[in-house]
Order: C-alpha cells, then structure tokens, then sequence
C-alpha cells in the first residue's frame, strides 16, 4: 500500500493478485501499440476492481487494480492517472485510464458498455480498444481517507459556545456534550466549527465539558471518508470568530476593508489575502472557512478561492458583494428581486419583522412576496414594498378587509361591508 508522502510525475508497480499494474502518474501516454493481430477468440466481458484500504489520518493511499477477464482468473494491466498523485484529494474525481492486456490468442471488440466491462471501486467512463490486444478503459476514482482529529477543543468567554479548529476535509462534526460525566446532548454540527450550548447548559452546578471528531454526513461521503477520534475540550478560551461564521458579531454590510483595501490584511491567525485566496504563513491555501477581516466577512470555497454572490455554507444561504464581503439586511442583486439577510449574513425565509409593526413574508427560496399571497389556508396582501397590509385595502378596484394579523376577511361583515367568498367587498 503506498501512503501520500513522494511528490513529482511518479510510476509505481502493484502486484495486486495476478495483475501486475504499472501505475503512472501524468506519464507521457502508451505508445508501443500493435494492430493486426491474428483472428482469436474475442474477450466480451471483464472486470475492473479499486482496491483501497482505510490507512493513518489523513493518509490517502494508492488504490490496487485488479483485472479479471473471462475464462481467466487475472490479467495484465497499466494504469495512468491524469491528476498529479500529491494533488489528491479524498472524494474529489481524479480520471484513470487502465490500458488491459489481453492474453496470448484473445483479442478485444471495438467496445464495451458498462455491462460487459464492469468496474467496482470506481466509477465507468468508456472501453475502447486501442487496438486488438489492448483496451483502453477509462474511470473516475475517488481516493479515500480518514479524517483527522482537531488540535484545538475549548470555549468562548462567555463558557456557553464550543468551538473547535477546523478538519481537512471534514464536511461535519459530532459532538456529545457531558455534565459531571453524564452524557447530556448529541449533536451533529454541519459547515461549522463552533455551536451554541447555553440551552442544554442550565445547571449551574454541574462541570460541563465535550467531545468532538470530524465525521462525514451523507452516505456518499461515508463511502470515501472515515470518521476521526474524539477530542476532550479544554477549559482554554480562544477568539472563535477567527475560526468560524455562526457569530452574529460582524455584519459585513460595509464595503469598506474588502480586498481591494485591505492591503493583505489578515484574520489574526498570521495569514493574508493573496488575490483570490487566503494564505497561510507555511503557504498553505485555506479552504472551506471564514475569514474575518478588517470588520468584514470573508468565505473561502473547496479550491480556496473568494466567495462572491449567493454561496450555501452547511444548511445556510449568504451573500457576498464583487468585493467578496458578506451582506446582511436587504439585498437585490438581480434588481428586481429582494431577499432579506439575517445579522449574522444567513439568508431568512418564512416572515420577518425587521422594523417594529412591519412585517414580510419570504418565499422558501429568499424571495420576498409581493401583492397576494396564501400563506397555510390564509391569504394576506404585501403592498409594492413588501410590507404586510391591514385594515381596509383596495386592490385593482376592489375592496378587501386584513384583520390585524395580516389575513383577509370573507364571507363575513365588517363595519356594515359585506364580504364575499372570494374577501372582495359586494356592492
């Protein structure tokens, strides 16, 4: 098993059972091909096996390759992958091209489908030969590993919040909170490194205490990544707006202190903005994670590159100007639809009173309603503004009474008005 420590365009040969794979790295193609071999019997069918074992955190090790053909318990094969081995990453594609051998008097078809050439461990792209004896099968492999654990576990001032340094790759975290020893809440934390305990806090008495490993979520993560170890938190308190973005501290409505301003300002962690990207004093891009900078809010995406416009972080939508910042309050970025952004930047749904006595109402995807709208079995009328109407309205020449809760009157009377089915007043 090869563990990802060598660098550079490498060639590496796995005896896996009766194959003997030589596995290339950005190698410079196959050459050496023969056509025109003699008329044989034809190989229909074969498989294609991807081998990898779970190994050290963090460790992404160098799948085996098996080929089995028909009427044979293995075969011969070269495989090339075309992303440079250290630039691996567990879950992400990486495409191989397995060029099998067939064996003295066999030759392959033209082709084979998925159901002839089969491919575990990977996913099938195409079969094509190269020529009689050779065929060429190209896949889609996802290396693998096992998440590694936190370096740093504690609190924040106010002993309430837990926060954590984040996980390469981790795309979640499992957290089990204890009071005197006694298990007190579960909970599976998404897109974060820090969450909000003072409600399962509340005995005073107790020492309260947790533990936390990074974990995959979904069941297509679990099948390229293994949970890591627990980690006890200490009494220590750090600054967690440094780390994560589930604080309502920083607004990042101003357009001031973006990168174009900032003069490679950074978090306070020793890096800085460099172009697009956050980097750290060891060179190392940051990824998947907040950046509070000079007031204002920054996201760093999967390849380390700044967020702009609408980006999904966990379960939360935020917004980030041309400059990279993070919006909150009202914010229209096509022109013509506007959608309300909580303090802490995360897009709101469902009805909001940003003002005392007015409210709106946001759709499931953001949008703000305007004009009517039937909210549960009730219907309410937002005037060009969005706001929420009551009392007495008219609305394209007729008349409609809102009680003070915003839902339209019907089949009643109001101050002598007779209302009908439809809320409109009949005259």
């Amino acid at each position: 098993m090869q563990k990802k420590t060598w660098a550079g365009w490498k060639k590496l040969a796995v005896k896996a059972g009766g194959c003997l794979a030589a596995v290339s790295v950005l190698a410079a193609g196959w050459g050496g091909l023969s056509y025109g071999a003699t008329e044989s019997s034809v190989i229909e069918t074969l498989t294609i096996t991807f081998e990898a074992e779970f190994g050290e955190p963090e460790e992404v090790p160098m799948p085996e390759v098996k080929v089995q053909m028909e009427g044979s318990d293995s075969g011969r094969c070269d495989v090339e992958y075309r992303t440079q081995y250290d630039n691996w990453k567990p879950g992400k594609k990486v495409r191989a091209e397995v060029a099998v051998y067939a064996e003295d008097g066999k030759v392959f078809p033209t082709t084979l489908n998925r159901n002839k050439c089969k491919v575990t461990g990977a996913d099938f792209v195409s079969a094509k030969a190269l020529d009689d004896t050779t065929l060429q099968v190209k896949v889609d492999y996802r290396p693998i590993t096992v998440l590694g654990d936190t370096t740093q576990a504690g609190w924040t001032a106010s002993r309430k919040r837990a926060t954590w340094k984040a996980v390469d790759y981790a795309p979640g975290y499992s957290l089990v909170l204890y009071g005197d020893d006694k298990v007190v809440k579960r909970l599976t934390v998404q897109g974060a490194t820090s969450v909000d305990l003072t409600e399962f806090m509340d005995d005073v008495d107790k020492t309260y205490y947790y533990e936390v490993k990074a974990v995959p979520i979904t069941s297509d993560q679990k099948k390229y990544l293994k949970e890591g170890e627990f980690v006890t938190s200490t009494d220590q308190e750090f600054d967690w707006e440094d780390w994560d973005r589930t604080s309502s501290s920083g607004s990042g409505s101003s357009s001031t202190g973006g990168p174009g301003s900032s003069g490679g300002a950074g978090a306070g962690d020793g890096g800085s903005i460099k172009g697009d990207n956050y980097i750290m004093p060891d060179g190392r891009k940051e990824t998947n994670t907040w950046k509070k900078i000079s007031g204002n809010w920054y996201y760093f995406d999967q390849n380390g590159n700044m967020a702009r416009g609408w980006q999904s972080v966990g379960s939360f939508w935020y917004f980030m100007n041309s400059d990279g910042i993070m919006q909150s309050g009202w914010v229209n970025p096509s022109g013509d639809s506007w959608f309300y952004l909580n303090p802490n930047g995360d897009m709101s749904t469902g009805w909001i009173q940003p003002h005392p006595g007015q409210w709106y109402y946001l759709n499931q995807w953001g949008y703000m309603e305007r004009d009517w709208v039937l909210i549960g079995d009730k219907w309410y009328y937002m005037d060009a503004s969005g706001r929420m109407q009551t009392g007495w309205v008219q609305v394209r020449d007729k008349w409609y009474y809102l009680y003070s809760d915003g839902s339209m009157a019907a089949n009643t009377q109001i101050s002598g008005r007779t209302l009908g089915a439809d809320g409109a007043e009949i005259r």
